[in-house]
């Protein structure tokens, strides 16, 4: 990995923790929201897990925007709240896989754009437990690879971040 100068990392560090943060606080906010306007109660849970986990990462950003490196601490827990909360979301509804309430949910419009694709319930149910799986396997996947590599990211910025911020005399430089 090349050597990014400490003020460089510190920018990056805050740049991305305050994109990520309100991306997250607001887009699981909102979630949170239509959860508990359709009833979902899992669906509120995990939204205001992962909305917290956006709060988290705000705290941290404002922490080393104030020049204290612990901050760093806030932005990988707020990954890590993330992370477990929507992988043990989706092993939950892998562990729950229930066919007959999912074919319970097909619409008579669902049922009228398969009949038009020319396929029935019978060419739907070995399709329906595979693309089930895939889709909560990816849906972990991506959400190790992105909030692990923040994590790991943030994480490994620390040194860099606590030389900045050692450097800065009166207070920190003005953000681009």
């Amino acid at each position: 990995m090349p050597t990014v100068p400490p003020e460089t990392a510190l920018r990056r560090v805050l740049s991305i923790s305050a994109i990520d943060g309100w991306s997250v606080a607001l887009i699981a906010g909102a979630c949170t929201v239509i959860s508990l306007l359709v009833g979902s109660g899992i669906g509120v849970i995990v939204g205001l897990l992962v909305t917290t986990a956006g709060a988290v990462e705000l705290h941290g950003h404002r922490r080393l925007v104030q020049g204290n490196v612990c901050g760093v601490g806030a932005l990988v827990a707020a990954q890590v709240i993330i992370l477990v909360t929507i992988v043990v979301y989706a092993v939950t509804n892998l562990l729950r896989y229930d066919e007959a309430a999912l074919l319970a949910q097909l619409t008579p419009r669902h049922h009228d754009l398969l009949a038009r694709a020319g396929l029935s319930f019978a060419d739907l149910r070995p399709m329906l437990k595979p693309f089930y799986a895939a889709l909560y396997s990816t849906v972990m996947g991506v959400t190790v690879l992105f909030q692990g590599g923040l994590a790991l990211f943030y994480h490994s910025r620390k040194p860099q971040i606590a030389a900045a911020l050692r450097a800065w005399k009166d207070g920190p430089p003005p953000l681009p």
